[in-house]
């Protein structure tokens, strides 16, 4: 694969020990992961946009509130999505702010445990109560820095040593 997602073709990567993964279904370039398993140029590109997507919304949000890298202590990753995530593999593909592994962390259903606490506990009930008055919604899908970036994020790092 190139920077930009675009599957390579077998004669592109001749001397490379995958390159008999390189396959074609019905005329779609695919890479065979294991028996009747493949990864499409079409899988890649929904990657693409997903990964486009956070890592935008994370981009204009962090320069709306004038927050930088070094000023994250951490990235959280909720839900079964972050369960499942490699945090390096997030850090590389540029899904993530370009932060220390060890501070990529996921916590599960976050929501779901939020609920749970609100149902127990009447102090945390009160405090998840007055957290919309505290909260700024950002419509993120007509903003022209929003889109700039998306287009920008889009590709993959090329990494040092890989073929």
């Amino acid at each position: 694969m190139d920077h930009s997602g675009r599957l390579k073709l077998r004669e592109d990567v001749a001397e490379h020990p995958l390159r008999d993964r390189l396959i074609d279904i019905d005329g779609v370039r695919a890479f065979l992961l294991a028996d009747g398993v493949y990864l499409t140029q079409r899988d890649i590109r929904e990657l693409q946009f997903a990964k486009g997507s956070i890592a935008t919304g994370i981009k204009v949000l962090m320069d709306i509130l004038g927050v930088t890298t070094q000023d994250l202590d951490e990235v959280l990753l909720g839900g079964s999505f972050g369960s499942y995530l490699n945090p390096e593999s997030a850090k590389i593909i540029g899904l993530v702010p370009p932060v220390d592994v060890d501070k990529i962390i996921a916590v599960g259903n976050s929501a779901g445990e939020g609920a749970k606490i609100a149902l127990l506990s009447y102090r945390e009930r009160q405090v998840a109560f007055e957290l919309p008055s505290r909260i700024e919604y950002v419509e993120l899908s007509g903003r022209s820095d929003f889109n700039d970036s998306f287009i920008s994020v889009l590709g993959f790092p090329v990494l040092e040593g890989v073929r």
